[in-house]
Parts: structure tokens; C-alpha cells; sequence
């Protein structure tokens, strides 16, 4: 008997110990809950209930599970909670904008322009244009469109060298004599090859491997960081069971390796009266940044210079010319990847498209810049591919330097803004039969290609895409020079386009995988 009430006690004593524990977590649960409620500004934007620290991770998670994306999501909420909405996700504070006038106001306003803090630069210990803030981003912008300008991009001058690219490229298409082919490794190297002829002063021949492979990383990369680069701005999240941690952070030592090198054989050609590419004109800025540091010249210099760009450093070459690569090259591929492809699901367009241009440019000779005024529909294709292509749906984040009252709503200083452009394109206000690809809707009564304002692909304000006047003249050259030359079809027995068109999810949103038929005209 006295055994067996031992035996007794102690279980008594276990049951005890075991809701002693689970009333502390209780308390601590409600702790949190209470802190979460107390600590919340007043007057912020409305937005969903979220959970204690988790915020609206579960809600993202079972929406990604139903197979949407988080732009797919946001545009439910934002027709729930207005043009302007909040929710949380971990400890950060995000700020949803779904209106065009609404990221017009607030992507003008200097205390609404800088960048959270990512993976990528607390991983490489760098930073580049496109995620620093303040004076360095300022800084770093002046210098990347002042040298890119010196080296003619965006300039009618650099047509050539885009258009010897486009030739490359046509010669792959025509090498496949009209047997079906995935198009998006070719087009990712001919718009590498541009940007890469200015920031590293070569191109890479399309049987590169080890390109091929840094493309495919790059590619890669942009759909692990999640829909407007979420898994990146928000470290907690590298602590799930599925982020992709390791994968990530290996494709970065990978590429940052790839740069570096390209950096460091630069240095050993570096010559200071004959500056070849965007690399040289970086590394010459740091070098009169450090002999102004210590007082003393290069032997060749002589003398102390003064640098305008007294931010540009070793810590921000890598980043930056990271940066200029990644935008120059994935963006205006994948746009072109969809040019194809709506190309091949409405032929009707296609064939008027080549109409257009063999009317004005012939037959004998390749478009150029200046057809671009009387080329009104081809202008019209491309402004509509990127409308419902929406190839960056949630855009790069911005982060509040300060507290700011936008439309009514306190923007507490560190909220991340996200701009859902996708919500943006698909405005029925706006854009009538928004899921229709119809190019006529830039086309005035006069047949004029008109663009809405309300297209805003490389974003708005003071930090819209540097290389935004690059692109423009790419899209437009590739684009033309393709279908001047081509017939894109649907290959036989292929799966059907449609399934291409969901697309896929990351920073940056391209069709699944294709085959085309690049059937040359007469």
C-alpha cells in the first residue's frame, strides 16, 4: 500500500509539474498577445488580423498551398481593405500599395525611398545600388547613370552595338532551321551580352558554360527570393523549415565569385588614361578615394585626386556591379520570353506586327530607333505584353526612413512598402477587359501608339530602374529585328500555350518553360 501511494504521489507530482508549465506558456502567450496589442500605432492603414509574431506568415503559406501567389493575395485584400493596407509579417511591419496615384505620391517622397535590410547583404558583407540607402544609394545611382550614360547607353549611338547582339541571336534562332527550341537560354545571354559589353567590356559566346550556369543561378536566385524578394527582406524567414537556405546562399558565393574574378583581372589591366568599361570607371573612383584617405597618390596619378563619389568603395564594388548585371540582364530577357509566347498564342497580332513593319522599314534592311514614330501597333504589342505579363509583380520594396502620413495613414519609420503592380495592371478602372491581350488599347483614334501613365514597368519616382532607357531600346530592337525576320509558331504535339501563361512565381514572374518553332520569312 505504501508502494503503491509512492507511486501515486509521484504522478500526482508529474500532472502538477506539467500544468505548471503549461500555465507559464499560457501567461507568456498572453503576454505577447497583450504586448503585440499595446505596442500597435494608432491611425495605421487597415489590413488582416495576424498572429503574434508569425503575423501573416500561415495566412501567405495556405494562399502559396492554394497555388497563389503573395501579389495574388494582396489584390484579395486590397478588395477587402482599400488601396492602401497593412499587415505584418514577423517583427516587420509592411505597407501594401495598390493604386497607381497612390505609388506615384509615395515613391516621390525622399522619406519613402530607402531599402530594407536583406540576406544578400548581410551574406556577402556588400552592398549595391539597388539595396543601399541614404547619401551611399544617392551616391551610388549619380555614378552608375553618369558612367552608363559615357559609355552610351540609352543613347541612340548604342543601337549598334544592341543590334549586333540581335544578330548573334538570330543566327542561333536560324541555326535550329525551324525545329523547336526553348528560347529563354538565348535570350538570356544575347541581353547579358549588352549590359556585359558595358560593365565588364566583353560578351560571352552562347556556348559558355560556366555563363550559362551563372545565368541559370541568377534565374534561379530571383524565384527562391519569393514574390517581391520576401524570403530576403525578412531574415527570420531563413529559420523555416522550407526556406532554402543553403541553395540560396551557395548561388550567391557562386555569382559573387564570378564578379569578383572579373573585378580582380581588372585590376591587374587597370590603366588609368584608357577606361575600357563600367569596372574601370568604379575601380578608378576607389582609387582616388584611398589616396585621398592617406594623403598620398598613385605613382601614376602623382597626386591626390578628389572623388565626387567619396561612398564608392571596396564594399560596394561587388554589389553594385552584382546589381547593374542581374537588372540589365533578367528583366528584358524574360520580357522577351513573353513577346514569343503571346506571339505564338495570338498569330493574328504577329502577322500584322510584320505588316507594320515590312510597310515602313521593307523588306531589305533591319528596323532601327528611327522607325521607332511610325511603328504605332509594334510599340503597342510591347506596351501590352508588359502590362499582362507583369514581370516584377510586387516590385522592388521600399523601406520609411521616418514616420510619414500617407493619404490619411501613419507610415511608422521601418515599414517595408511593397507596390502591388499587378493589382495595378489588372485595374478594371484603368484597363478595360484586363485579362484581354488587346495592344489596340494604346493605339488613339488617330491609330497614334498612346501610353497610359498608368504603365509603369520599371516602377516610378526616385528609384524607378536605372536602366530603364536601356531596356526600353532593347525590348524595342530585339523584338522587332525577331519578327522582321521570323514566324513564331507552336511546335507540334507541344503541351498547350495556355499552361505557360500562369507563369512563375519569384521577384520577378516569367512563363513556365516553352518550345518554339522560329520559322524564317521569306
Amino acid at each position: 500500500m505504501v508502494a503503491i501511494s509512492v507511486s501515486n504521489m509521484a504522478v500526482l507530482q508529474q500532472v502538477k509539474d506539467f500544468l505548471d508549465v503549461r500555465m507559464v506558456l499560457l501567461g507568456l502567450f498572453f503576454l505577447l498577445v497583450l504586448r503585440w496589442l499595446i505596442s500597435r500605432p494608432k491611425n495605421l492603414p487597415p489590413g488582416p488580423w495576424g498572429f503574434p509574431v508569425l503575423g501573416s506568415i500561415p495566412a501567405i503559406a495556405w494562399a502559396m498551398c492554394r497555388g497563389l501567389e503573395p501579389h495574388h493575395l494582396f489584390e484579395e485584400y486590397a478588395a477587402k481593405y482599400g488601396p492602401v493596407f497593412c499587415l505584418n509579417i514577423f517583427n516587420k511591419r509592411v505597407v501594401v500599395l495598390n493604386e497607381y496615384a497612390l505609388v506615384k505620391e509615395a515613391f516621390q517622397h525622399p522619406q519613402l525611398s530607402d531599402r530594407p535590410k536583406n540576406v544578400i547583404t548581410e551574406v556577402t558583407k556588400t552592398e549595391g545600388v539597388v539595396f543601399s540607402s541614404g547619401e551611399v544609394w544617392m551616391e551610388l545611382r549619380r555614378f552608375c547613370l553618369t558612367v552608363l550614360r559615357s559609355f552610351g547607353v540609352g543613347k541612340t549611338s548604342f543601337e549598334e552595338q544592341i543590334g549586333i547582339e540581335a544578330e548573334e541571336l538570330m543566327k542561333e534562332m536560324a541555326a535550329f532551321k525551324g525545329e523547336p527550341f526553348n528560347p529563354k537560354p538565348l535570350l538570356g545571354n544575347a541581353v547579358a551580352n549588352v549590359i556585359c559589353s558595358v560593365i565588364f567590356g566583353k560578351r560571352y559566346a552562347y556556348t559558355d558554360r560556366e555563363f550559362a550556369h551563372l545565368l541559370d543561378l541568377l534565374s534561379r536566385n530571383l524565384k527562391l527570393a519569393g514574390g517581391g524578394g520576401i524570403t530576403l527582406i525578412f531574415p527570420s524567414m531563413r529559420h523555416l523549415p522550407f526556406f532554402p537556405t543553403s541553395e540560396l546562399f551557395l548561388n550567391l558565393k557562386v555569382s559573387r565569385s564570378f564578379i569578383k574574378n572579373i573585378i580582380d583581372s581588372h585590376r591587374k589591366t587597370f590603366d588609368a588614361d584608357n577606361l575600357k568599361d563600367f569596372t574601370d570607371a568604379f575601380l578608378m573612383e576607389i582609387r582616388h578615394n584611398q589616396a585621398r584617405n592617406t594623403g598620398r597618390g598613385h605613382p601614376e596619378d602623382g597626386k591626390p585626386k578628389t572623388s565626387k563619389y567619396s561612398h564608392l568603395s571596396e564594399r560596394n564594388i561587388v554589389g553594385t556591379i552584382s546589381n547593374l548585371f542581374a537588372a540589365g540582364s533578367e528583366t528584358t530577357a524574360t520580357t522577351l520570353q513573353w513577346c514569343i509566347l503571346y506571339m505564338m498564342l495570338h498569330p493574328d497580332v504577329q502577322t500584322r506586327v510584320q505588316a507594320e513593319i515590312d510597310d515602313v522599314v521593307g523588306r531589305y534592311r533591319l528596323p532601327r530607333m528611327a522607325d521607332v514614330p511610325e511603328l504605332n501597333f509594334t510599340r503597342a504589342v510591347i506596351w501590352e505584353v508588359q502590362r499582362l505579363a507583369n514581370i516584377v509583380p510586387l516590385g522592388v520594396p521600399h523601406c520609411a526612413a521616418s514616420d510619414i502620413i500617407l493619404r490619411g495613414f501613419l507610415i511608422p519609420k521601418g515599414s517595408v512598402l511593397m507596390s502591388n503592380f499587378w493589382k495595378m495592371s489588372r485595374d478594371p478602372k484603368v484597363w478595360p477587359d484586363p485579362e484581354q491581350f488587346i495592344p489596340e488599347r494604346f493605339l488613339n483614334v488617330k491609330g497614334e501608339a498612346t501610353r497610359a501613365e498608368e504603365l509603369i514597368p520599371f516602377s516610378i519616382g526616385r528609384r524607378s530602374c536605372i536602366g530603364e532607357h536601356l531596356a526600353k531600346m532593347e525590348l524595342f530592337l530585339f523584338f522587332s529585328f525577331f519578327v522582321h525576320q521570323f514566324t513564331f509558331k507552336k511546335p507540334d504535339d507541344s503541351p498547350p500555350l495556355s499552361l505557360s501563361l500562369k507563369g512563375r512565381g519569384g521577384v520577378t514572374r516569367s512563363p513556365l518553360p516553352f518550345d518554339t518553332c522560329a520559322v524564317l520569312r521569306a
